[in-house]
């Protein structure tokens, strides 16, 4: 790994600054990556070089091949995090965007371990939580966590606090937090394409929860919808001719008009589940980035089937075991959920722009009385915003905690778990 942390380090500089000397080795990596090298660096090169030095901090990058995807990149890593190693990963159509992918993935991990700058944030409990109904709901019972922090308010003037380990990675955790940490968590180019990629993750969990839980059906994809124009040449270009699943979209975007799309795919017979979700300030964005995560997950199977060939199934992890349930438990032609019901109802979505499309988000929330929290996780030593994002009243997925939308979604359709047989989507 020393090689490739000296390599990413002679990236970074490279591209910071074109004209000095560059070996033959760094040419060599960076065109096998597919990263362009302008003749002036902009904000996205300075961006990219400070990637490129996070990733020369990991123990470890590799990339994968995907069986039934032959044409998806993909970039792994080992992030080390206090005494042990964490796993991280990308995918794109190209090295470059999976590279990117996977390292900020890492970024956010690091961004999110508790660090002596969170110190000024941190205090005792407050006598009284305005958002103390929601807690006892999403905490273990009998939890009473000693650290809270300080988060902004977005949708409204003041701050809120909330127990630390809703927000940090903390060695030693004093409860168990209802959900992974990874969500919600975000980095970016700018502080605010950090807090809307972290907010979009938030709707789009809300959004499967809905679904795969509370019973929401998801609509069809017209053929007209601008989803379609990117899925089908996406498709194409994954697959290279590979004609061993069948790949569909379902609309999942709930009443926050934010689109949310599913991308499925499953063997001939309806075998193998796999399935991609992800929201974003477009269709078509979110329909291609839910491929991309369809087609990881495909790969992410592959991986696990080979190490149970390969050495019984004892050595499977459960992760490894939960992934081969769902994989072998959920049949296309048996789950309803998997299959559109209604009209196509394809929506305007939000400005490209980060700052406005999180000024118009926001509002939308803050208006339905779902307030919006945020803490800044950017650290020095990375030089990359992340922030992390807290919306207590949207449903989280997978989590074991059911809200007031999740409960009036159960109440309407009987819940999911009489198509899914209870097999957690994630």
């Amino acid at each position: 790994m020393h090689e490739t942390a000296a390599l990413c380090e002679a990236a970074a500089r490279h591209l910071l600054n074109p004209s000095g000397p560059a070996t033959p080795d760094l040419r060599d990596f960076l065109a096998w990556l597919g990263c362009p090298v302008p003749a002036t660096p902009g904000p996205a090169e300075r961006n990219r070089a400070l990637l490129f030095r996070a990733a020369g901090r990991f123990t470890r990058l590799f990339t994968l091949d995907c069986p039934t995807a032959p044409g998806l990149a993909v970039f792994g890593a080992e992030v080390p995090v206090g005494a042990g190693l964490a796993s991280v990963s990308g995918v794109g159509a190209s090295l470059i965007e999976a590279f990117e992918g996977c390292v900020g993935e890492g970024v956010e991990l690091l961004s999110a371990l508790e660090s002596p700058a969170d110190g000024a944030h941190l205090g005792p409990p407050p006598s009284r939580s305005e958002h103390a109904e929601w807690l006892a709901r999403i905490l273990p019972e009998g939890a009473a966590p000693k650290a809270w922090i300080e988060l902004l308010r977005l949708d409204a003037p003041g701050s809120a606090w909330l127990p630390a380990g809703l927000c940090l990675r903390h060695p030693q955790p004093d409860f168990t937090p209802p959900w992974p940490l990874s969500i919600g968590c975000a980095a970016g180019p700018t502080p605010e394409a950090a807090a809307l990629h972290a907010l979009l993750e938030l709707v789009e969990r809300d959004a499967a929860a809905l679904w795969w839980r509370g019973g929401q059906h998801g609509r069809p994809v017209a053929l007209e919808d601008p989803a379609m124009a990117v899925a089908a040449p996406l498709i194409a270009r994954l697959r290279q001719g590979d004609e061993r699943r069948q790949s569909w979209l379902l609309d999942l975007t709930s009443d926050l008009g934010v689109p949310v799309i599913a991308a499925i795919s499953a063997g001939p017979e309806g075998e193998g589940f796999c399935c991609g979700l992800a929201a974003r300030t477009s269709r078509a964005a979110a329909a291609r980035a839910a491929i991309l995560e369809m087609a990881q997950m495909e790969m992410a199977h592959a991986v696990v089937l080979a190490k149970q060939e390969e050495s019984g199934p004892d050595v499977l992890n459960a992760r490894d075991r939960a992934l081969l349930r769902r994989y072998h438990g959920i049949r296309a032609g048996d789950c309803a959920l998997l299959h559109p019901v209604g009209p196509a109802a394809p929506g305007a979505g939000l400005p490209a722009d980060p700052a406005a499309a999180m000024a118009m988000l926001v509002s939308r929330l803050g208006a339905r009385g779902l307030p919006v929290l945020a803490l800044d996780l950017t650290r020095q030593e990375l030089g990359l915003p992340a922030m992390r994002l807290v919306v207590p009243g949207l449903e989280v997925e997978p989590s074991r905690t059911i809200g007031g939308r999740l409960r009036a979604a159960i109440a309407r359709t009987g819940g999911g778990d009489c198509h899914t047989g209870g097999i957690a989507l994630m």
